[in-house]
């Protein structure tokens, strides 16, 4: 009984140790992602001032940003990966946070108006077909032939498709200068290293848990063996 109590002690004291350490490393890690995303958030606010120098304090400012009662689609969404395991004489377990950024490009089909679409399904069934039709006959142009030509038209149209940008940096430029490409490189890198340090957060709050769930057990053991 007195071996068993000795080797659980032995082995909850090297787990106090790994996790001890893993918190040690896991602070300097922190550390170094804050002062890149430090140096990041700094770029970037630079380059954002040197562009309004470049175009005008007017034209970098909240007054290009959207009205608050406009829709805007985010381009970007942090997602939260399934609980992950590692072992460290111990489990750990922890969430990883992951960015994913959408295309600002979309395409979107161009819109056929209804009226022409109901006209050109319903001919067959309209009461004055015959009118039409000795109106196109009129004209030089067999009905047949000018049906055919609407359906081609309809198909052309469908296959058109309208091209929309939703890239923010639109806001402030159509062509926006070369340092305000740069600054948004800056912040999109800022936002990817926000969630490097979110994921390591989490793995710090883990580590510390586990700490302190071993350090509870080893101390119900000592008592034990006080008492004994």
């Amino acid at each position: 009984m007195a071996t068993g109590i000795q080797m659980t002690r032995e082995a909850l004291c090297d787990g106090l140790d790994h996790m001890a350490l893993q918190h040690l490393t896991l602070m300097d890690q922190l550390i170094r992602t804050k002062m890149i995303l430090e140096e990041h958030m700094r770029s970037g606010f630079f380059l954002l001032g040197k562009t309004r120098y470049v175009l005008g304090c007017n034209a970098i400012s909240t007054l290009q940003l959207p009205s608050e009662e406009r829709e805007v689609d985010p381009l970007v969404s942090v997602v939260s990966t399934p609980v992950r395991i590692e072992r460290y004489d111990g489990e750990v377990i922890y969430q990883e946070m992951n960015t994913e950024f959408a295309d600002p490009v979309v395409s979107l089909p161009v819109e056929v108006e209804e009226d022409s679409l109901s006209d050109m399904y319903t001919q067959e069934d309209d009461p004055v077909e015959g009118l039409r039709q000795r109106i196109s006959n009129l004209q030089g142009e067999p009905p047949e032939d000018r049906e055919e030509d609407d359906r081609e038209q309809y198909s052309a149209d469908q296959n058109k498709k309208k091209v929309i940008n939703r890239d923010p940096i639109r806001w402030f430029s159509v062509l926006p200068p070369q340092t305000l490409k740069q600054a948004q490189t800056d912040f999109k890198t800022a936002i990817q290293i926000s969630a490097k340090c979110a994921t390591l957060l989490g793995q710090l709050k883990a580590v510390c848990n586990e700490y302190k769930r071993l350090a509870k057990i080893k101390s119900k053991i000592d008592n034990i063996e006080k008492e004994s």
